[in-house]
């Protein structure tokens, strides 16, 4: 009797034992998730810093293939268009008028997204870091996206007008307009209606009283896309969760 008293004692010491190191574990291993969550969000913090010092500088936008801000549709839609607009430098000039003023206003998206890093409560956090890849970069974009959007658009406004890049931009609208009614045979309308049925899926034409709201908007999606190579450069310095 004695004997199985002994066992049974021994059994649950060892039991208990067993279940006390592995809630160390889990703490353990909590704790060091948090430390590596808090240390990305920290160094995410920094990536912002970076990718908007970076497109903030002349030629941040209109120097880089990921993020340039293209002539909008129907000016830069179709190819033939676009090459031949190339060569056009008004066209040229429109562009880079367009880029400058990404450029000019990004820096005000800086705080707007480093303030949403910054009041990340935990749990939000831990889920953004172990949910790997650009998952931190789609978490701002959906979380501040419209702020971001709202806080660009009066600057871009601003400079557009005050630099011409809307008046240039409806004189190319005209040109272009122009151009297709003394171009428009009955073979190249045709051509023309089965082109836009072609791209019926495609961004709509932007009109001139749009432009800023269209530099703004590819301002912003040219940001995220950058951040988005940023924090995967984050994460493979710590070794972090990507898929």
């Amino acid at each position: 009797m004695l004997g199985k008293i002994v066992v049974l004692s021994v059994s649950l010491v060892v039991g208990g034992c067993a279940s006390m190191v592995e809630d160390l574990s889990t703490s353990v291993q909590q704790k060091f998730q948090q430390m590596l969550a808090d240390k990305f969000a920290a160094q995410l913090g920094e990536g912002i810093d970076a990718v908007i010092a970076g497109l903030s500088i002349g030629g941040g936008y209109l120097n880089d293939p990921l993020v340039r801000i293209l002539l909008p549709p129907p000016l830069g839609l179709i190819a033939g268009i676009a090459n031949e607009l190339q060569q056009n430098p008004e066209a040229k000039l429109l562009e880079t008028l367009m880029n400058q003023a990404a450029e000019h206003a990004i820096p005000v998206a800086g705080p707007i997204l480093k303030n949403i890093i910054t009041n990340m409560d935990e749990p939000t956090l831990t889920g953004v870091f172990n949910a790997g890849n650009k998952a931190a970069s789609q978490y701002l974009q959906q979380q501040a996206g419209e702020l971001v959007s709202s806080a660009l658009l009066p600057a871009i406004t601003e400079e557009l007008n005050a630099n011409g890049a809307v008046e240039l931009y409806g004189k190319l609208l005209d040109a272009k307009a122009q151009a297709d009614k003394l171009s428009a045979t009955a073979t190249e309308l045709q051509q023309l209606v089965t082109s836009a049925q072609q791209l019926t899926e495609q961004p709509h034409n932007v009109a001139k009283e749009q432009l800023s709201q269209y530099v703004a908007e590819q301002a912003m999606g040219g940001m995220f896309r950058k951040l988005a190579k940023k924090e995967l450069m984050i994460r493979q310095g710590l070794q972090l969760p990507q898929s």
